[in-house]
C-alpha cells in the first residue's frame, strides 16, 4: 500500500511540474526595434529577450555576404544582402527559447550560425529544471525508501533473461552465411568512397556537399540515436573503413584462401592494451571538430586517413588492431554498447571450457579466428566485440548465441572495468557539452575561437578543450567520488576504485546527451540531404530532381521536448545504474561496512547531484 501510495505522489508532482498552469507576464506588451547584425558565422545582438506579447520588429543587415534569417517555430524569414536592410516583424505570442538561423549557405560554419530569441517567461526550461531536480530527488528517495523495507533485493551483475535470436532458423542462417559481413561492407564501402571523393574534389559549401551532409548528419544521426542505443556494435559488422586492410590480409572477400594471412602478423604489444589510444585519437578528432565537420576537404582527408591506417596496421599486425585500438568512433561505440539489449554471448562457459580446439578465436575452414583478438568464452561486455559474427561460423559446438537482454546489462559488470573506460566516459560527456555550446549556441566569439586559422589561436583553443576533459570535469566528478565514498563509509576501498566504478553511471546519460544533440542537427538540416543526394559534388547535377528542394526545418518546435524527454530518460537511468553500482559493494564480503541500504544511499546522493547538474546545464543550454 506505502509502495502504491509514494508512487502516485511522484507521479502526481511530475504531472504538475509538467502541466500546471503558470502565471504569464501581465504587463503592456512592448514593441521592439532592433538591428539583427549578421556576419559569417555569428549575429548581433546573438540572443534577444522580450515578453510574451510584444511586437519585435528586426532590421536585419550583412555585413559580409548574403544572409537570411529564420525563426523556428515563428516560421518567419528575411534575406540580407549586403549594404541593404531587410525588414522583419511579428508578435512573440508563444513563450520559450527560439533559435534563429542563417537561412542561406553563407560558408563552413553556416548550420552553426545561431542565435537565440527568449520570451519570456520561459516556462518550458523552468518546467525542465524542476522535473530534473524533482526526478533526482524523488529517484533517491523512492531507492530509499523501498531498500529499506527490502522490496529492492540484492541483484547479480548480469540480470535478466535472454532471448536467443539465433533460434530464428532465416537469422541464423543468414548470420552462417560466408557473405553476409562482407556484402554489408561492401554496400558502406561504396558511400565511404564517395563521401571521400565528394570531400577532396566536390564543392566547399559544406552543406550542398556529400561528404558534410552524409557524414556528419545523416550517418552520424542513425549511429547516436538508432544504432548504438538498440544494437550496440552492429556498426562495426558493417564499418568499411577495415575491409581493405582485412581483405588483403586475409587474401579474399568472400572465400578463405590458405592460412598464412598476408601480413607481418605481428603481436599487439600487452603495454598498450586498453582504450587509451582511442581516447587520444578521440581527443584529437574533437579539438578539430568545428573545422572537419564543416570544411569537406578536411573531412575526406579525415576519412582517408582512417583507411589508410587501417590497412598499414593490418598488413604490420594481426587482425583487427585499427579497430580495436586506434578508431575513436569505436571508442565511443564500445563505450555506449554497454547500454544496449544486443549481445554475442556463448551459451555454456562450461562447454568451452571442455574444448581444445578454440575455433571460435583461431579460425577454421567454416571462418575466420575473432578480429578483435576477443576470446569469446571470456566475453562477457559488449565493448570490445564488433559483431562479426565469425565465432558463430565457427564453433563446431553450435555454443555461440545472439540476443536480446536488458538495456544497460553490462554497465554492473564489475570485470573488464578501468581507468581507460572511466575517462572515455568523462571524456564523451564532456565532449557533449562542449559541442552544444560551439555549435548549438548563439556565441559567435566561441565559434570563431573554435574554428581560428592562426596557431596561436588553435593552441589556446586546444589547451582551453584538453584543460575542461582532463581537468575540470574529471576533477568534479572525483569530488563527487570522494564523497560518496566518505558519505557511505567504505572500508577497504580506494577512491581510484570509487571514481572508476561510478564512471559507468556517466554511460546512459552520455548517450542520452549525444542523442538530444542529434536530434537538433536530424530535425534542423536533415533537408539538406535531399538536395544532395541529387547532386553530392555540387556540380549542378540532377540526378533523383531533388537538387533544388530548398532547405526546410522539420518541426523544430518538436525538438526542445524531444530533448528533455532524453535527458530525464538519461538521469533516471544513470541514477539507477549509480546505485546498482552501491549495491554491489554490499555483494562483496571484503566491503560489508557499505551493505546497510542507508550507507548506500548516502553514498549516491553526490553522485545523483552531479547527475544532476550536468543535466541543468545541458538543459540550461538547449531551452534556458
Amino acid at each position: 500500500m506505502r509502495k502504491l501510495i509514494f508512487t502516485v505522489l511522484f507521479v502526481g508532482l511530475v504531472v504538475v511540474a509538467l502541466f500546471a498552469p503558470l502565471p504569464l507576464h501581465a504587463g503592456q506588451p512592448a514593441e521592439h526595434h532592433l538591428t539583427l547584425e549578421a556576419r559569417s558565422f555569428a549575429f548581433e545582438p546573438a540572443i534577444i529577450q522580450v515578453n510574451q506579447g510584444d511586437r519585435v520588429i528586426l532590421e536585419l543587415e550583412s555585413v559580409d555576404v548574403t544572409h537570411g534569417v529564420y525563426i523556428d517555430d515563428y516560421e518567419v524569414e528575411a534575406v540580407s544582402e549586403p549594404g541593404h536592410k531587410a525588414r522583419l516583424e511579428f508578435v512573440a505570442d508563444r513563450v520559450g527559447k527560439f533559435k534563429y538561423r542563417c537561412s542561406l549557405a553563407c560558408g563552413p560554419l553556416h548550420p552553426f550560425m545561431i542565435g537565440e530569441l527568449i520570451v519570456r517567461p520561459n516556462i518550458p526550461y523552468w518546467r525542465g529544471v524542476a522535473l530534473a531536480l524533482l526526478v533526482t530527488v524523488g529517484s533517491v528517495a523512492y531507492l530509499w525508501h523501498f531498500a529499506r523495507s527490502g522490496s529492492v533485493t540484492r541483484v547479480s551483475p548480469n540480470p535478466g533473461r535472454r532471448i536467443e535470436l539465433t533460434r530464428i532458423p532465416l537469422l541464423k542462417q543468414l548470420l552462417l552465411w560466408r557473405g553476409f559481413q562482407s556484402v554489408l561492407m561492401l554496400s558502406t564501402l561504396f558511400g565511404f568512397v564517395l563521401a571521400v571523393l565528394t570531400g577532396l574534389f566536390g564543392t566547399p559549401v559544406g552543406s550542398k556537399n556529400f561528404a558534410i551532409i552524409f557524414v556528419w548528419i545523416v550517418w552520424w544521426a542513425l549511429l547516436k540515436i538508432v544504432l548504438v542505443p538498440l544494437t550496440g556494435r552492429l556498426w562495426c559488422t558493417m564499418c568499411p573503413i577495415p575491409a581493405p586492410g582485412e581483405w588483403l590480409q586475409r587474401r579474399g572477400i568472400l572465400v578463405k584462401r590458405g592460412s598464412e594471412p598476408l601480413s607481418l602478423a605481428k603481436k599487439w604489444p600487452r603495454k598498450l592494451d586498453g582504450v587509451w589510444l582511442q581516447n587520444v585519437g578521440l581527443l584529437a578528432v574533437t579539438i578539430f571538430s568545428p573545422i572537419i565537420l564543416t570544411v569537406p576537404s578536411i573531412t575526406g582527408i579525415v576519412l582517408l586517413t582512417f583507411i589508410v591506417m587501417a590497412v598499414v596496421l593490418s598488413l604490420v599486425f594481426e587482425r583487427r588492431v585499427f579497430c580495436r585500438y586506434f578508431c575513436p568512433v569505436g571508442g565511443f561505440v564500445g563505450l555506449y554498447s554497454l547500454v544496449s539489449p544486443l549481445e554475442l554471448r556463448v551459451k555454456d562457459p562450461e562447454v568451452c571450457r571442455h574444448h581444445r580446439e578454440k575455433e571460435c578465436y583461431l579460425g577454421s575452414a567454416e571462418g575466420h579466428g575473432c578480429p578483435w583478438l576477443v576470446k569469446p568464452w571470456r566475453l562477457r561486455r559488449n565493448a570490445y566485440c564488433g559483431l562479426c559474427t565469425e565465432c558463430l561460423k565457427t564453433c563446431p559446438k553450435d555454443n555461440v548465441a545472439v540476443n536480446l537482454r536488458p538495456f544497460g546489462s553490462d554497465l554492473f559488470v564489475e570485470a573488464g572495468r578501468g581507468a581507460g573506460e572511466a575517462y572515455n566516459a568523462l571524456i564523451m560527456l564532456t565532449c557533449a557539452l562542449l559541442y552544444s555550446a560551439v555549435f548549438l549556441g548563439p556565441w559567435g566569439w566561441l565559434k570563431d575561437w573554435a574554428g581560428v586559422a592562426t596557431v596561436s589561436g588553435r593552441a589556446l583553443y586546444a589547451g582551453a578543450f584538453l584543460a575542461i576533459n582532463l581537468v575540470a570535469v574529471p576533477g568534479l566528478f572525483l569530488l563527487a567520488a570522494a564523497l560518496s565514498r566518505g558519505l557511505s563509509s567504505m572500508q577497504g576501498v580506494s577512491l581510484k576504485q570509487v571514481f572508476i566504478d561510478y564512471s559507468y553511471a556517466l554511460v546512459p546519460m552520455g548517450l542520452s546527451m549525444w542523442i538530444a544533440f542529434s536530434f537538433a542537427f536530424l530535425f534542423v538540416n536533415g533537408s539538406y540531404a535531399l538536395s544532395v543526394i541529387s547532386d553530392p559534388f555540387g556540380w549542378g547535377w540532377d540526378l533523383f530532381g531533388t537538387r533544388a528542394y530548398p532547405w526546410t526545418p522539420y518541426l523544430p518546435q518538436v525538438v526542445p521536448y524531444l530533448q528533455v524527454v532524453t535527458l530525464i530518460a538519461g538521469l533516471v537511468f544513470s541514477i539507477y545504474v549509480a546505485y546498482r553500482i552501491g549495491r554491489q559493494y554490499s555483494a562483496d564480503e571484503g566491503r560489508a561496512a557499505c551493505g546497510e541500504p542507508g550507507r548506500t544511499i548516502r553514498g549516491l546522493i553526490p553522485i545523483a547531484a552531479f547527475l544532476a547538474v550536468v543535466t541543468v546545464a545541458f538543459l540550461r543550454l538547449y531551452l534556458g
